[in-house]
């Protein structure tokens, strides 16, 4: 889904991957110790096999979407520089169609980026 122009350097790419392996994986997991599970096997597999010595904090919850940048599939930015964005898609909805009143946190956004890869 993403454009090979947006894949800049390793780093990228393996976000990337990180996103797709989670929503495939992670995302079926049905509690937060077998997440945590998940996200210690990850991190391991990352050191020993592609030299990344990233903390799990750093790409626990990246998230790829097509929703901050019109209709490319990029990595989404921090949830706070996000719900600017949103909150301006939502009012263009808004404007046509019946009013939602909702609010964005990173709960949210999370949901919104997984139903949104599904739809796509």
């Amino acid at each position: 889904m993403i454009e090979l122009e947006n894949l800049t350097n390793k780093d990228y790419l393996i976000y990337l991957w990180l996103h797709e392996t989670f929503r495939v994986f992670r995302d079926r997991l049905i509690d937060e110790n077998d997440r945590g599970k998940f996200n210690n096997l990850t991190h391991e597999f990352m050191e020993s096999y592609l030299d990344m010595g990233w903390d799990i904090k750093n790409y626990k919850d990246v998230l790829f979407g097509d929703f901050e940048n019109g209709s490319q599939y990029v990595k989404l930015s921090e949830t706070n520089k996000l719900i600017p964005k949103l909150d301006e898609c939502l009012e263009i909805y808004n404007a046509d169609n019946s009013p939602m009143n909702l609010v964005f946190f990173s709960d949210c956004i999370q949901h919104l980026s997984r139903v949104s890869r599904v739809l796509r």
